[in-house]
């Protein structure tokens, strides 16, 4: 805290003494106390106040602080000194780092999620007929029912019967690098539900960029459908990106906890990938999870991606979810599910470098933390503060916090808890951790946490003898954290 900022609030209570100090000093040309140069907030604040009635007050206030500028320096040249709030006799003291609205972050250049799509109309009254065959035959040919039971394929089980064939046909083709395949449905809007499904459901697919979609029409009206997709590479090419992820997967994978609890792994694999990447806008393959594997460099739908397949070889449910963020910017997070219960998981937004791209203001921290868990296991209503779901398919309403990560590492308050918080730095201190985070249940808790710890300075009689602590509180987020 700087030491103006202290000073501003004894200035307003000897408004009237200051102002006649500063009109002698200006008048004789004599040099002004230090302290006089912090007084320029002090009349900004004053002046707006009175602006609708007195304009030429304000517009005098500001002459003269300009007239002091140019005859003592601008604030740049200023000395600043630290300046500490003084708790008790002890000399206990804490200083708060100003953070404004942090963790919400600013618009990033746009990032389109969208699969590319082109469109060819063959007229059949000119062109003549086609030789591709007809979509039942095409699926007669198809034996994918036993493999689609699998729980992994959340999207296929959320279609109708005719939506699942689309999605068979698709499925089938895609994986085989398939041309141009008949399918089942004369709705060009089916086929786009029904690829957007394949895709969340099928990270495999890392070389599919979109598709064709071709529309045999006679006298205006659609009488068949054809699709073939759009890819990256040809299938030499993905089998060997294949084994290169797939050696970062086993490797990755030898550190899985054992045991049936499905919280830790979720857990292992959320730091293991933020760990190991840093969030690029340039990403190469950032819309998948080849950027995470072979870069460890990524974007959103690459974080996603890769969360999923790990999940998914671990035998874990996982899924992609696609929307939009509080900032309008399109953005790609997991569905997940622990122990028995859906939660959302946002892996891009646990990573610090994402925030420090996207917030300048977060390099203002003492020192950022390398993961952040404010989105590991969350619930529909914590997702929605500050994600949109734009999903092509339904998902379940997520209502849980067993699993929630405070609530698993016994960091969610209901109330101010002093033997709960001694255990919570008893903790932090034990694993040798850089910071504690308090996560409080709603605004009153928070308010009541933040006059206990930090209004009384009761923080002190946790933080094992320091005398010293900075920290940040996050009101958005009904957090504090204490750096130790």
């Amino acid at each position: 805290m700087r030491r103006g900022d202290h000073i501003k609030n004894r200035i307003r209570k000897t408004a009237v003494t200051v102002l006649a100090a500063l009109m002698l000093v200006s008048m004789t040309g004599c040099d002004a106390p230090d302290f006089f140069y912090d007084i320029e907030y002090w009349f900004y604040d004053v002046g707006y106040w009175f602006e609708d009635k007195f304009d030429t007050v304000k517009w005098w206030f500001e002459d003269t602080i300009e007239a002091i500028k140019e005859k003592y320096g601008d604030e740049d040249d200023w000395e600043e000194e630290e300046w500490e709030e003084e708790f008790d006799p002890d000399e206990w003291r804490y200083t708060e780092v100003e953070e404004d609205e942090p963790f919400l972050v600013t618009p990033l250049p746009e990032i389109n999620l969208d699969a590319e799509v082109n469109e060819e109309v063959v007229d059949l009254e000119t062109d003549g007929g086609d030789d591709e065959g007809s979509a039942d035959d095409a699926l007669a040919g198809i034996s994918l029912d036993e493999t689609l039971k699998a729980e992994r394929y959340y999207a296929y089980h959320t279609l109708d019967s005719e939506e699942q064939k689309v999605y068979k046909l698709l499925y089938n083709s895609l994986f085989n690098f398939g041309e141009k395949t008949p399918v089942s449905t004369r709705d060009p809007e089916v086929v786009d539900k029904v690829f957007a499904c394949v895709l969340a459901d099928n990270p495999e697919l890392f070389y599919v960029r979109g598709y064709n979609l071709i529309r045999y029409e006679r006298g205006g009206e659609i009488e068949k459908l054809s699709v073939s997709g759009l890819y990256t590479m040809d299938s030499t090419e993905a089998q060997t990106h294949r084994e290169k992820a797939d050696a970062y997967v086993a490797k990755c994978l030898e550190g899985v906890p054992e045991g049936t609890d499905d919280y830790l792994k979720i857990k292992y694999l959320y730091e293991y990938i933020i760990k190991n990447t840093e969030y690029d806008l340039n990403a190469e393959n950032g819309q998948n999870y080849l950027s995470v594997f072979e870069n460890g460099r990524s974007v959103c739908q690459g974080y996603a991606t890769a969360m999923q397949y790990m999940m998914n070889r671990l035998g874990l449910f996982c899924t992609v979810i696609r929307g939009v963020t509080n900032t309008n910017e399109n953005h790609a997070w997991n569905l997940v599910r622990s122990n028995g219960d859906y939660y959302y998981v946002d892996v891009t937004w646990g990573d610090m470098s994402y925030d420090l791209t996207v917030d300048e203001g977060m390099s203002s921290l003492p020192e950022l933390p390398e993961v952040s868990y404010e989105y590991l296991c969350v619930t529909t209503e914590d997702i929605e503060a500050t994600h949109t779901i734009e999903n092509a398919f339904e998902v379940p309403e997520c209502t849980a916090r067993r699993d929630y990560y405070y609530v698993r590492e016994g960091n969610f308050f209901e109330s101010v808890d002093e033997a709960k918080l001694e255990k919570v730095f008893s903790k932090a201190y034990s694993n040798g951790d850089r910071s504690v985070t308090v996560k409080c249940s709603d605004e009153s808790v928070f308010s009541q946490m933040s006059d206990y710890l930090t209004g009384e300075g009761r923080v002190f009689d946790y933080l094992h003898g320091s005398k010293n602590v900075n920290y940040v509180t996050l009101e958005n987020m009904n957090e504090l954290i204490f750096y130790l």
